[in-house]
C-alpha cells in the first residue's frame, strides 16, 4: 500500500504539471516538435530519392537546416520586434516565438541523429551546442515563458546558416575560384559578424537591464548568451575566416 500511495502521489504531481498548461498549447508544441523532426527525414528523402539529387549526406542535410533557419529566424524576429521583455508584467510569451523555439529543439534532435549517422567532424563542439541549446529552448518554450523574448534574440543568429550552406555547396562543386564563391565567403563573414557576434553582444544589454527582475532559472538560462558568444568567436576563426582573404579568379581563392 505505501508504494501504491507514493505512486499515486507521483501520478498526481505529473498530472498537475501537464494540466498547468492549456491543452491546446501542449498540442501545438507537441505537433511542432514531432512534426519538424519527421519533416527533416521527409525532406531529405524527397531530395535524394524523389528528385534524384546525387550529393553527399551533408549537402542533402543542408536543405533541412536552411528550412529550419528560415522558419525560426522569422518567428524570432517577429517576437523580438513586437516586444521588449516582460519583466514585472507577467505577460504571456508570444506563441509564435515559443513555437519557433520548439521547432529549433526538434531540429537539433534531428541533426544530432544526422551528425552521428553521417560521421560529422568535429562532432563534439556542435553536439554540445545542439544539446545545450535544444534543452534550453524546450524548457523556455514550455515552462519559462518570460524568457522567450530574450532567447529569440539568440535564435536570430541562425540567419547565417543559409549563406553558410551556399558556400558549402559551392565548395562541394569545386567552385572556389568563382565570383559567386568569393561573394558568398565575404557575405558569410559580414553576416556572421552581425548576427553571430553583434546580436549576441546586444543580448547582454537587456539581460543586464532586467537581471534584478529575473528568476533564478532565467539567470541560469541567460548563461547561454556568453557561452554562445565564445562558441561563435571560435567558429569565426576556425571556420568562417579559413582561407582568408578570398580573392577568386586568377588569384586562386583558397578552399575553406
Amino acid at each position: 500500500m505505501p508504494s501504491r500511495t507514493a505512486g499515486a502521489r507521483l501520478g498526481d504531481t505529473g498530472a498537475r504539471f501537464v494540466l498547468s498548461y492549456p491543452n491546446e498549447k501542449l498540442a501545438v508544441f507537441a505537433a511542432s516538435l514531432i512534426g519538424f523532426f519527421l519533416l527533416g527525414f521527409l525532406i531529405r528523402y524527397v531530395v535524394q530519392h524523389v528528385l534524384g539529387v546525387k550529393a553527399p549526406p551533408n549537402i542533402l542535410s543542408n536543405t533541412v537546416s536552411t528550412l529550419h533557419a528560415l522558419i525560426v529566424v522569422s518567428t524570432a524576429a517577429y517576437t523580438f520586434i513586437n516586444g521588449d521583455g516582460d519583466i514585472g508584467s507577467g505577460a504571456e510569451a508570444s506563441w509564435i516565438g515559443s513555437v519557433g523555439l520548439v521547432i529549433s529543439a526538434a531540429y537539433f534532435i534531428w541533426d544530432i541523429h544526422n551528425m552521428i549517422v553521417t560521421g560529422f567532424e568535429p562532432l563534439v563542439p556542435l553536439l554540445l551546442h545542439h544539446v545545450i541549446s535544444g534543452i534550453s529552448m524546450a524548457v523556455i518554450a514550455g515552462w519559462v515563458p518570460r524568457a522567450v523574448w530574450y532567447t529569440c534574440i539568440l535564435q536570430m543568429t541562425e540567419g547565417t546558416v543559409p549563406i553558410s550552406n551556399v558556400v558549402t555547396l559551392l565548395e562541394w562543386r569545386q567552385k572556389q575560384h568563382s565570383t559567386a564563391y568569393v561573394l558568398g565567403r565575404w557575405a558569410l563573414l559580414i553576416v556572421w559578424l552581425v548576427l553571430r557576434i553583434a546580436i549576441v553582444l546586444y543580448f547582454l544589454f537587456p539581460v543586464w537591464r532586467d537581471w534584478a527582475g529575473m528568476t533564478d532559472i532565467m539567470h541560469f538560462l541567460a548563461l547561454n548568451g556568453p557561452a554562445l558568444l565564445v562558441f561563435n568567436i571560435g567558429a569565426l576563426f576556425s571556420m568562417v575566416l579559413k582561407g582568408f582573404p578570398w580573392l577568386g579568379g586568377d588569384s586562386k581563392a583558397k578552399q575553406s
